[in-house]
């Protein structure tokens, strides 16, 4: 019998997030290893030799570690998935350039502005929202408002990983910069269909979120601290 994949994670991550919810919603029994980043673990020497990158998710299967959250979904979708899972990432060329599409707006574009936060933040000294990053915020949300006017989820009629992906990064951003449904209607509907959608949400996607979330806190309040 082989062994099963490997996903090492933290909860706050958004793409450990994609990576934990995909492999519950096709049912892949993963070996979950948490990683402890308030010990500095994700820099420890055994695990530099598994993701020199010192970043989470990390999938090692049949002996070989992706490093990238949207290769890890893709992939789990491709080895594992069911016929009943296709929509995730269709076999349909074009069906599936689209998702690959969200998909690169989800890393380079709304993952960016969370960079943009941690740069200013958790890696700064900032004791406020930038006005920058508020401005990137809206900028994120305008195109993904303007994805949902052509359908129901981000990539078709039909949930797919990006929905997942983007989901991930967005109910962490909504935290620090709230999603208006006056302004925002078409993203706040489908927020919800997620929800519904996602087997484990709450425990893994809100709940992550929020650590998330609190270690901007702390370091806004961290940083006040030294500015005091």
């Amino acid at each position: 019998m082989s062994a099963r994949p490997i996903l090492y994670y933290a909860l706050f991550s958004p793409p450990a997030r994609a990576a934990l919810l995909t492999s519950k919603l096709i049912g892949l029994n993963v070996e979950l290893k948490a990683i402890n980043y308030a010990t500095q673990e994700h820099h420890s020497d055994w695990f530099l030799k598994v993701n020199p990158r010192h970043t989470v998710p990390v999938l090692v299967d049949q002996g070989a570690a992706l490093c990238d959250s949207h290769a890890i979904i893709t992939y789990m979708v491709n080895q594992y998935g069911q016929s009943q899972h296709e929509h995730l990432y269709p076999k349909d060329f074009l069906k599936r350039a689209v998702v690959d599409e969200r998909l690169y707006y989800e890393d380079g574009v709304l993952f960016q502005v969370i960079k943009d936060f941690v740069a200013r933040i958790l890696h700064g000294e900032d004791i406020e929202y930038h006005r920058k990053s508020i401005e990137l915020s809206h900028n994120a949300y305008s195109f993904l408002e303007e994805f949902l006017s052509r359908s129901s989820y981000v990539a078709g009629e039909q949930l797919s990983l990006a929905d997942i992906s983007i989901n991930t990064t967005l109910i962490t951003l909504h935290k620090l910069v709230p999603i208006e449904e006056r302004r925002y209607p078409r993203i706040c509907a489908w927020m919800q269909r997620m929800r519904d959608d996602l087997p484990g949400y709450e425990e893994i996607n809100e709940q992550g979120a929020q650590q998330l979330y609190q270690r901007f806190q702390n370091a806004l309040e961290n940083n006040m601290t030294k500015h005091a």
